[in-house]
């Protein structure tokens, strides 16, 4: 059996927030939204009683994989202490490694470190650096070097 990937559901406390960081700074597309996702299929899906959420899918033109962002709206989900890291990570590719870096500290997300050079596992040399998002989101971004 082989597994592709579909999509990566990211649980989001602040939509807008979230949508200035993954389409204003990153670049990818808002592709659909959806309001008020409930019933009792989602929520047994996700194991949670009366669960409802906003949603909305997002996408870069060049790729097929989409990121989903959730701001669950009942129950009450629990907020995650500031800084910590969350259960999820995800890896991006950026065309100027050096602007998202700039960007990012602008609009209030410090970078972890500045960015590294490194080999990825194919032997290619990368740049890259990591920034947790206020929902705890380990957020990698890579730029290949020539």
């Amino acid at each position: 059996m082989s597994a592709h990937i579909h999509h990566v559901s990211v649980f989001v406390e602040d939509m807008e927030r979230a949508l200035e960081l993954f389409c204003g700074i990153l670049g990818l597309e808002e592709i659909q939204r959806l309001d008020g996702v409930q019933g009792s299929r989602i929520s047994a899906l996700l194991g949670k009683d009366d669960f409802q959420a906003n949603m909305v899918f997002l996408k870069h033109p060049k790729q097929k994989v989409c990121l989903e962002l959730v701001r669950q709206t009942r129950p009450q989900a629990e907020t995650p202490e500031p800084g910590a890291a969350g259960r999820f990570g995800i890896s991006l590719t950026v065309a100027d490694l050096d602007a998202a870096h700039a960007g990012l500290r602008r609009a209030g997300w410090a970078p972890l470190s500045e960015p590294l050079e490194m080999i990825d596992p194919s032997g290619r040399s990368i740049r890259l650096f990591c920034f947790l998002t206020e929902d705890g989101l380990m957020v990698e971004l890579i730029q290949q070097i020539a």
